[in-house]
């Protein structure tokens, strides 16, 4: 389901996120152990997929609202998209990339709360501290319990 889209069967939008999901499913299938495996995969499985889905979205001769932005903007990004097949190491989506970066997103929407530039910068020394000891495999919680600096 995608957000802020009511999804009807016989919808264009619909039929666009069944075609792209198609390409994601198989994506997350593959089975491979080096980037040249899966540029090969992605070529022989994907690509059909992904061009289904262009030529569809490329067929829409009127997109309104929401569905004209969004094929628009796949549009604009389809000699990116395609660059997969070039390059095996390419991730498909970029989700895991925004998932990291959410924390520093969220510490920055905190910040803009703190009573003082003093405590916005203490914020962020304190997260930094946090986020280096999560991306080290350190549990955060161990380590604030057992320091003494919170005493």
């Amino acid at each position: 389901m995608v957000k802020g889209l009511t999804l009807k069967n016989n919808a264009q939008a619909t039929q666009a996120v069944k075609l792209l999901s198609r390409v994601f499913h198989k994506e997350n299938n593959l089975r491979y152990k080096t980037p040249v495996e899966k540029k090969a995969q992605r070529r022989k499985l994907v690509k059909p997929l992904l061009d289904a889905f262009y030529r569809f979205i490329e067929g829409i001769a009127y997109p309104m609202h929401k569905l004209k932005d969004a094929v628009k903007n796949a549009l604009k990004l389809k000699d990116r998209v395609y660059q997969i097949f070039e390059i095996g190491e390419l991730p498909l989506s970029n989700n895991s990339v925004e998932q990291s970066i959410r924390p520093s997103t969220i510490i920055r929407k905190n910040s803009l709360f703190a009573k003082s530039t003093a405590g916005a910068e203490a914020n962020a020394i304190f997260y930094t501290i946090v986020q280096t000891a999560k991306l080290n495999n350190l549990d955060v919680f161990i380590i604030w319990m057992s320091s003494n600096i919170w005493n």
